[in-house]
């Protein structure tokens, strides 16, 4: 990806005047040019990064549809709402109401394995609020319909696995919608916003 790209050259640029601003620190060396150059590319990123974010949009896809990251992909398949979650002898009633999301995962990769870079699925809101698995849910539905897959397990040669995932979202929240994300959350928010796909809850 060129933001991934971007980001690797401006670390390594940093870097390096760094090592240079220490080096003339040791050798009692002017420092000025190099802070100098640190705040330009530093300044340079930062204005790119608010370029692309307002340029930025969201993109409406259809259940089914793959999001991929290099070579992993994963879809949101199916939505449902059940009222309750767990078997008849311990059933568990919502706190707001849940969203079951069934989950598929396929490496596309042509020669090798792939394991994700902390993958993550979660719902938002109108407000911008995330709402990420329901620990409590998700182990009433594994009571109901065993163990279910980790989207972030090793997956094999054009190997696709399919999981399902339990929230537990307000009431009233609104506009729900769905995103996939990989890499760690850190580097996704400091990359190059992009253009992003979402699943939208009716």
């Amino acid at each position: 990806m060129l933001s991934t790209l971007i980001l690797f050259v401006t670390f390594v640029a940093l870097d390096v005047l760094i090592i240079i601003l220490i080096i003339n620190l040791i050798k009692n060396k002017p420092v000025k040019p190099v802070l100098r150059k640190i705040l330009v590319v530093f300044v340079s990123y930062s204005v790119l990064w608010l370029l692309f974010y307002f340029k930025s949009s969201e993109h409406i896809v259809l259940p089914g549809t793959d999001i991929c990251f290099d070579d992993w992909c994963a879809s949101v398949t199916k939505i449902d709402k059940p009222d309750s979650l767990g078997n008849s002898s311990d059933v568990k009633l919502p706190h707001g109401k849940f969203i079951l999301l069934h989950i598929r995962v396929s490496n596309h990769a042509k020669r090798i394995a792939q394991t994700p870079s902390e993958p993550r699925i979660f719902i938002m809101d109108s407000k911008g609020m995330k709402y990420f698995i329901s620990d409590e849910s998700q182990q009433s539905l594994e009571q109901e319909i065993g163990k279910q897959p980790d989207i972030g397990e090793r997956l094999e040669l054009h190997q696709t696995v399919e999981t399902q995932l339990a929230f537990d979202v307000p009431r009233d929240a609104t506009g729900l919608k769905i995103r996939i994300e990989e890499h760690p959350a850190f580097i996704t928010k400091i990359l190059f916003p992009e253009d992003r796909d979402v699943f939208i809850i009716e």
